[in-house]
């Protein structure tokens, strides 16, 4: 599964070893022991990733070789590629700008999209605080 954490000022992606759907009702359960408010929603979410690392023929063979649909890749710019997911949105405010988008895919394709993203922002190659198996 991946999530992306959108906040005012950062976008952070992060590859989790979990089900989307137990993921997202996990949350909800949290949200309403805590008396949080949380709106859920399907929707798109969007990240931008250097042109150099994420060649986007290369990444539109790999992800059409793997069967997916859900995951779309256009050029911004001479510098730039758009990688646009198909998943659920969680925001603490209806029509805000922050909170937490999560998908899931096939794991080859997520841990792809995932490394493509920690070699844009030099991370090192872990999530949940241990190195990734899938």
């Amino acid at each position: 599964m991946l999530k992306l954490i959108y906040t005012e000022t950062d976008l952070h992606l992060e590859l989790l070893n979990s089900d989307l759907d137990d993921w997202v009702e996990n949350r909800l359960q949290f949200s309403t022991s805590t008396g949080e408010t949380i709106f859920v929603s399907a929707d798109n979410a969007t990240f931008l990733l250097p042109e150099l690392i994420c060649e986007t023929t290369a990444v539109n063979f790999y992800l059409h070789r793997q069967g997916v649909k859900t995951v779309t890749v256009n050029r911004c710019d001479l510098d730039r590629v758009e990688i646009g997911l198909t998943g659920y949105w969680l925001s603490n405010d209806l029509d805000g700008d922050e909170g937490i988008f999560v998908t899931q895919l096939p794991d080859r394709v997520e841990l792809y999209l995932w490394q493509l993203w920690c070699s844009a922002n030099v991370q090192p190659a872990m999530s949940d605080g241990v190195i990734w198996q899938g």
